[in-house]
């Protein structure tokens, strides 16, 4: 039996567990069944915190291994500001991505990812072109083409700037998810502009529709920003809420928002750390 967090940024779900050490695996069978509303509690994705390292192993609602959430950190280090004897309000957290930090802000908690990377390798993206910048994709006879622009910010990222959003977002979102671009598959974010706001739909690689996403919300501001349609400190709009984002001009970037606990308990499913 395994004791559990859930916490939600925005309607975007995490469920967090201590872990005994690292984990390593890239799928877990387990975490999908913990993630499911059907065989267990029901979320977007888990992290796996081992304490000693500070270690995050982040996982996708269908089991496998993500580099870098912005929401999922965040979901971390809410449980770890709660469940501390002596009173913190900062941790850095060693990610697939790379050292981020996190910190309390009021109510909110801020996460601060690494700088962004538009080179075709980094995402990876499967072209003989240096980036892929407003690339037109053809998803077939019944979807037509798309103009993207992908990145990673620690995860590969396939923005979709227009407007209006697309009505059948979700069947391009899913598409472009599995592209033959994007040989590890890629998260998708539809962004239009309304006023001083980014308006965002998300659709998470390994999860599907979701409400919030930080790391989506950054990809957002950022190819904003190289478009020269918005600023480099922006609020993204979500299904789920509102996110502060700020393309810092060291490259790094900052997401806060909001963490709310929703559950607690003890998971008694097989295979958990």
């Amino acid at each position: 039996m395994t004791p559990f967090w859930k916490y939600s940024a925005l309607g975007n779900t995490f469920v967090v567990l201590p872990a005994s050490r690292p984990a390593r695996a890239r799928r877990l069978a387990w975490v999908a069944r913990l993630c499911s509303e059907r065989t267990g509690i029901g979320a977007d994705g888990a992290v796996l915190v081992h304490a000693a390292s500070r270690g995050l192993a982040i996982y996708n609602a269908d089991g496998s291994r993500a580099s870098l959430s912005g929401n999922g950190a965040r979901c971390a280090a809410a449980w770890w500001f709660e469940t501390r004897s002596l009173r913190v309000s900062q941790v850095r957290w060693q990610t697939d991505a790379g050292r981020i930090l996190c910190r309390q802000r009021g109510r909110q908690v801020e996460v601060r990812i690494p700088p962004p990377a538009f080179e075709s390798a980094a995402i990876p993206a499967r072209t003989r072109e240096p980036e892929v910048w407003r690339q037109t994709l053809i998803l077939g006879h019944r979807l037509g083409r798309v103009r993207v622009c992908a990145l990673s910010v620690g995860n590969p990222q396939c923005v979709v700037w227009g407007r209006p959003h697309p009505r059948n977002w979700r069947e391009v979102g899913q598409a472009l998810e599995s592209h033959t671009l994007f040989p590890g598959k890629t998260n998708v974010v539809f962004v239009r502009k309304q006023g001083d706001t980014l308006d965002l739909r998300i659709w998470e690689r390994g999860v599907g529709e979701t409400d919030s996403s930080g790391t989506g919300a950054a990809a957002a501001a950022v190819v904003g920003v190289r478009l020269g349609r918005s600023p480099r400190r922006i609020q993204a709009r979500m299904p789920g809420g509102a996110m502060d984002v700020h393309w810092l001009a060291g490259d790094e970037i900052t997401l806060t928002c909001p963490v709310k606990p929703v559950a607690a308990g003890t998971w008694r499913g097989t295979g958990a750390p």
